[in-house]
């Protein structure tokens, strides 16, 4: 089987896994003006060609199929940026060209890895907080990350955490499980129609300040619409609370695109067990003003007397951001500034999104609300790793007319992903 270079170039280029940006072409002998320069130019960048060694391509010559071996086996080891059609077509090329690959050396196992329908990903954190008073905490976390395709409308996603949340070499609050666990179904009846069952993430407005519970919901959800995007679930948030009994809830949120730079949602929050405490409405907006910042607001209330406190409370929060860093480019870099205030009763603390404290539990067993500003700095150190510090500034905790001074609050991290 013999085609000529560009044609079978061609061929694994339509599989779009060799990036979006190019260079300038390496060989002499693809102008500019040719039909195949993009594609040449991306999958040289890529490392799936090499040309002919003397900065020649020479396209136009048939080629063998322990060439087109070599092409295959560089594009299979791409494969993960392949969709689900793209995957099956690079495994009937794998299977065509199996003996030339082993040939070459390339065992098809451990193509397999990448071409097949698991893929593992991973991150890493080590962070250290001083939140006042001498309290002070260093932790390790690791996540590891699975997704399969189990057919064309099916997919999982599993991820397991491990945790050390006092001081390096200690094993007194260790904590090892599984955080998200479920299977996604889109095109449902033939529709615009996606359900989520099993353990999966859940967060609210723009800031995920209310809720953004980083897994541990166990439930089901269905998400549809296209002008409006609705999602609508009800789950136990028990395991993302951290308490041992049900926390049962029906929630649902909208989100409509106002303009390409302005999106702004809404959502509902019920807790539906005996010892309900949450039943909440709220909120969001985010506009892009610029290339380089981005304004967010979001807002909820709580309908219900809390604690029979006298009074339904209420959470607000302002942000302006200022670009944002990239694990992927080097030296990329984000801030921004936000004032929040979060009454005692507007937000469960414990899946909260927030990586700064929203309330506070002083000596008295009083719980206070807090209010005042955060400042957040992130820039990306290496590829795939990237430095994060928060710093919450003149604030103060309050409640029913007492109000208290609270300490400064830093957070530093250094995160990993691979």
């Amino acid at each position: 089987m013999k085609k000529p270079v560009i044609i079978m170039l061609a061929l694994v280029f339509v599989l779009g896994i060799a990036g979006t940006a190019f260079a300038a072409n390496p060989f002499v002998d693809v102008p500019a003006n040719h039909w195949a320069y993009g594609a040449v130019a991306k999958l040289a960048k890529a490392g799936i060609v090499d040309g002919m060694g003397d900065g020649t391509y020479q396209g136009a010559r048939n080629m063998t199929r322990y060439e087109m071996a070599q092409i295959v086996a560089k594009a299979m080891a791409k494969a993960d940026k392949a969709d689900a059609a793209n995957k099956a077509l690079l495994e009937k090329l794998e299977a065509e060209f199996a003996a030339e690959l082993t040939n070459l050396g390339v065992r098809v196992s451990k193509l397999e890895a990448k071409v097949g329908s698991v893929a593992f990903s991973g991150d890493a954190r080590v962070r250290w907080i001083d939140a006042g008073w001498d309290d002070t905490t260093t932790d390790l976390r690791l996540r590891l990350n699975m997704t399969a395709q189990v057919n064309e409308n099916t997919s999982f996603y599993g991820r397991f955490m491990a945790m050390n949340s006092n001081e390096f070499g200690s094993t007194s609050d260790d904590k090892c499980q599984v955080i998200d666990a479920n299977f996604t179904v889109k095109n449902i009846l033939n529709s615009d129609v996606t359900a989520t069952v099993g353990r999966f993430s859940q967060a609210f407005l723009q800031t995920g300040y209310f809720a953004d519970t980083d897994g541990l919901v166990d439930g089901a959800k269905v998400m549809f619409g296209n002008k409006v995007k609705m999602t609508i679930g009800y789950a136990d948030f028990s395991p993302a609370a951290g308490i041992e009994q049900s926390y049962e809830v029906r929630f649902a949120e909208a989100g409509y695109d106002l303009s390409k730079a302005t999106n702004i949602k809404a959502f509902y929050f019920n807790d539906t067990t005996s010892h309900e405490t949450f039943n909440v409405v709220g909120a969001g907006l985010q506009s892009k003003l610029n290339k380089d910042w981005t304004l967010l607001v979001d807002y909820n209330k709580n309908r219900i007397n809390f604690e029979s406190t006298g009074y339904n409370p209420v959470m607000w929060v302002g942000r302006i951001a200022y670009k944002g860093h990239d694990k992927d480019i080097v030296g990329s870099w984000g801030a921004n500034l936000e004032y929040r205030k979060a009454e005692y009763g507007s937000v469960f603390s414990n899946f909260s999104g927030a990586s700064i404290p929203m309330m506070y539990y002083d000596e008295d067993d009083n719980f206070l609300g807090i209010k005042g500003w955060n400042i957040y700095y992130g820039r990306t150190l290496a590829k795939n790793v990237t430095f994060e510090a928060y710093y919450m500034f003149n604030n103060k905790y309050f409640f029913d007319g007492l109000k208290v001074d609270a300490p400064d609050f830093t957070r530093i991290q250094i995160n990993y992903f691979f």
